[in-house]
């Protein structure tokens, strides 16, 4: 995947979780989350990279139990999660 399909990827995402903004701060933070992870792709450097994964490894902890709900969210999280082994 490239960094431009994987950057759409994330854009998808922050806007399917802003029709759930109202849900509470656990939304804001995937948003904010997903928006710091998407600087990491455009422009990695170790730190951000470092940053990111740790992002992802925890939104990922996040999401078990809403995947059904947030499919778009979890394939986004899958293809960061390829993402951050291959960085």
């Amino acid at each position: 995947m490239t960094d431009n399909e994987l950057v759409k990827c994330i854009e998808d995402a922050i806007a399917l979780l802003e029709n759930y903004r109202s849900f509470g701060p656990m939304v804001e933070e995937g948003i904010a989350a997903f928006k710091k992870i998407n600087e990491c792709v455009v422009e990695p450097t170790p730190e951000m990279v470092a940053e990111a994964k740790r992002l992802i490894n925890e939104m990922q902890r996040q999401i078990g139990p809403y995947k059904a709900m947030v499919p778009q969210v979890a394939i986004a999280l899958d293809k960061l999660s390829e993402w951050s082994k291959e960085n």
